[in-house]
């Protein structure tokens, strides 16, 4: 059997309190570090699929709507201009006395589409008259929209509103000519 002086019991313990330090400091936080990362990786990846699962939910349903809005556009009679519409359902409401003016204008959304806008405002106005107009523009088949509203008090009647709204619609517009078809 070996027999150890002193001097080299102390470098065996040094040696191996050098070692657990070493493996207690270093490697074992190495090695937790290590696995904290394949976890997150894993969690990460299980979130990235729901959200692509997510993404091509959201991207068919909004394909689905866009078919469907193309569909009502098509389907729109040709003649359709928002400006009348929004005049005849004034009537229709019994506030087309209270418009002050409707500005029409129009803009292209490339070779397909055009976007048609009335800006207008409504003077003198009851609540229990506009809510019925707003929802007949905002239910209506047309694809009728409105984009912008701001409603307050009159300074001289406080139960009349002065409205401001813009409402708008898309056109489509016809199919460009490809060379060589025979349709105009």
């Amino acid at each position: 059997m070996i027999r150890l002086n002193k001097r080299q019991l102390i470098w065996i313990a040094s040696i191996v309190v050098a070692i657990l330090a070493v493996s207690q400091w270093l490697i074992r936080p190495i090695f937790s570090r290590r696995a904290k990362l394949v976890t997150n990786i894993h969690r990460s990846e299980k979130r990235l699929q729901e959200l692509v699962r997510l993404e091509q939910l959201l991207y068919r349903k909004i394909q689905g709507e866009n078919v469907r809005v193309e569909k009502n556009l098509r389907n729109r009679k040709q003649d359709f201009t928002l400006f009348a519409f929004l005049e005849g359902l004034a009537g229709r409401d019994g506030i087309k006395g209270q418009i002050e003016f409707m500005r029409p204008s129009v803009k292209s959304l490339g070779d397909m589409h055009q976007e048609e806008q009335v800006e207008m405002r409504l003077q003198g106005v009851s609540l229990d008259r506009l809510i019925p107009y707003l929802y007949h523009i905002e239910a209506a088949p047309e694809q009728v929209r409105i984009r912008r509203l701001t409603i307050r008090p009159q300074q001289r009647d406080q139960s009349q509103l002065e409205v401001s709204l813009v409402v708008v619609t898309r056109k489509l517009l016809k199919a460009p000519r490809v060379m060589g078809s025979k349709k105009a």
